[in-house]
């Protein structure tokens, strides 16, 4: 779901859940897991967000300054923007950076989560996504960097992740979704989202065209 290296499967992935469905939670459990495992050893988690919520048990910062000072030393950060209006403006200049890093760095590995893009004015259907985003879904898995997008709803994915994502995992989602899902990505949703409750959830590997469904985490 997140190994930036470097393999088809070193492509970004994508959650898509309703509101209160435990993407978050979810979330949560993965990258602390992934960070107790020793294929994650050189890989740093940056964690970008508008809600104020403490998921991580890291203490979040709100300055850059301060963000890539920390990716010095630690290997999981998270970002709270102070004023929700520079939100997207900082997501791209932190890809940035994090790919200038990378270009320093060649044995350092990355993982941008962003959750909650929906609100993000780029990330509809029709949205116009910024060279930024484009550059960590086109160009990130030769990096060593990958991109996490947490989103509400899978049509709220824009096309440029179409063949350019390796999975994704699937809570509850809307009905209107399973027909998106089967025309964008090739797969029945409506029989594999069936009874996808009590924080059920579905691993979508999209390189080898499999599903996979697991109890809640």
């Amino acid at each position: 779901l997140f190994l930036p290296d470097g393999s088809p499967h070193g492509l970004s992935s994508a959650y898509a859940a309703r509101s209160g469905s435990g993407k978050t939670h979810h979330l949560t459990y993965m990258v602390n897991r992934a960070l107790t495992m020793k294929e994650f050893d050189e890989t740093r988690f940056i964690y970008l967000s508008i809600k104020r919520e403490d998921y991580f048990g890291v203490e979040p910062v709100s300055s850059m300054k301060k963000l890539f000072k920390r990716m010095q030393k630690e290997r999981l950060m998270v970002f709270y923007p102070e004023n929700p209006e520079d939100y997207e403006y900082q997501v791209d200049y932190i890809i940035e950076e994090i790919f200038r890093f990378a270009e320093a760095n060649p044995d350092s590995k990355y993982v941008i989560v962003i959750d909650d893009v929906n609100i993000m004015d780029s990330f509809t259907n029709m949205g116009h996504v910024s060279s930024a985003v484009k550059k960590l879904v086109v160009a990130g898995r030769s990096k060593g960097i990958v991109g996490c997008f947490v989103c509400h709803r899978l049509g709220f994915l824009p096309r440029i992740m179409n063949g350019n994502l390796s999975s994704l995992v699937i809570l509850s989602i809307n009905p209107l979704d399973n027909a998106y899902g089967h025309r964008i990505f090739g797969i029945d949703f409506d029989a594999e989202t069936e009874d996808l409750n009590n924080y059920k959830w579905l691993y979508v590997d999209l390189i080898d065209e499999k599903t996979y469904r697991f109890n809640a985490v």
